[in-house]
């Protein structure tokens, strides 16, 4: 081979390094390898930059190597070298890592064993890649993701306080008021001439009946805003109750079981909770599901409590739900945010004329 050519491969040679090296630079991505026997490494210029350690000092040995891992990085660093070893198979993990500054860093490394014509394992290769940024970033990802959902929490117990007091004082006031209209109204009536009543007898009747309209409507209205029954005696008399007016005022066939022992540590936010939902649901069954018949099934368990509700109605594309003109719409949404929030799961099963099934698990209070 002429000069020329041992020229040309030397400076090809040196290119390829250069980029390699410019490129781990780039990508915080160094590399080594373990020979097996000997327990001598090799590092690319990158990884000594990225543990801090001059290049003149040399490839530490392996037990140098892990001293820069944090104890609960360090028996799983040495247990992955050991099963890459032992196995031949190809591994991977995340590392706490201490540098000499006194920084600490996150680093994410791949081993690749090689083996000899026997299949004994004689090398280990290894990629190591500063993912710092990236854990950090995870990590106030994580931090807001709980801040909104603490918010939401709080949007919702707002929320359901404001119903409360707007419910109390409807059901406390405007109700005995009310009722004291009609009282008096009566005793009105029954106090004129009778020719004034006889004449008056239809106006008297109307305004006897939109007082009693009226009242039915406030009572219509705090059950849909605070249901007292939710308060003074739970879960399972309200939801009777409020299927009970509902079939009433739907004539909707609804099928309410009940499963379990009561459930002391299911929470009163958590009560309210599964109330809404099957208000929701069956607002959404009187309004698009055609259906005939909706089975509600309350189960306890030691731990949690289960609510289904299945419907035999016309049912929808799972995919469209939230979409613009699908129905139903954002009330399913809201519906499983609430009960993830909740720590609770959320289950919707549907298809086009096969219904649709919502079940939803939410954990008790723990002590």
């Amino acid at each position: 081979m002429s000069g020329r050519n041992i020229a040309e491969l030397r400076a090809a040679l040196e290119l390829t390094g250069w980029r390699l090296a410019t490129t781990q630079r780039l990508a915080q991505v160094g590399d080594w390898t373990l020979d097996r026997d000997s327990g001598r490494m090799t590092w690319s210029r990158e990884l000594f930059r990225m543990l801090e350690r001059p290049q003149h000092l040399g490839e530490p040995d392996i037990n140098e190597v892990l001293s820069y891992y944090t104890p609960s990085s360090l028996d799983r660093t040495r247990d992955l070298f050991w099963h890459a070893i032992d196995t031949g198979d190809r591994c991977s993990l995340e590392q706490e890592v201490l540098l000499p500054s006194g920084k600490q860093r996150h680093h994410f490394t791949v081993i690749e064993p090689h083996k000899d014509a026997s299949g004994r394992v004689v090398r280990l290769y290894g990629t190591v890649q500063d993912i710092t940024t990236r854990k950090r970033l995870e990590a106030e990802r994580i931090r807001q993701l709980a801040r909104v959902a603490e918010l939401s929490r709080h949007m919702i117990e707002i929320e359901e306080r404001e119903r409360r007091q707007l419910a109390s004082a409807l059901h406390d006031r405007a109700s005995p008021n009310l009722a004291a209209l009609r009282i008096l109204f009566a005793n009105l009536a029954d106090s004129l001439p009778t020719q004034v009543r006889a004449a008056c007898g239809t106006l008297l009747e109307d305004v006897d009946a939109l007082l009693a309209d009226t009242t039915a409507g406030i009572r219509e209205i705090c059950t849909d805003l605070r249901p007292a029954t939710l308060d003074y005696a739970g879960l399972e008399p309200a939801l009777r109750e409020y299927v009970e007016a509902f079939r009433k005022r739907t004539r909707l066939d609804v099928v309410f079981t009940t499963a379990g022992a009561e459930a002391p540590g299911l929470a009163a936010e958590a009560q309210t909770l599964l109330f809404r939902l099957v208000k929701e649901a069956l607002t959404n069954c009187a309004k698009h599901a055609c259906a005939g018949q909706v089975r509600i099934g309350l189960e306890r368990e030691p731990t949690r409590t289960r609510l289904s509700i299945v419907d035999d109605g016309v049912g929808f594309e799972l995919a469209l739900l939230g979409q613009p003109g699908s129905t139903p719409g954002l009330g399913l949404i809201t519906m499983r945010e609430r009960v993830e929030l909740a720590g609770g799961q959320f289950v919707l099963m549907t298809k086009p004329g096969e219904g649709t099934a919502i079940q939803v698990s939410i954990p008790h209070l723990t002590c």
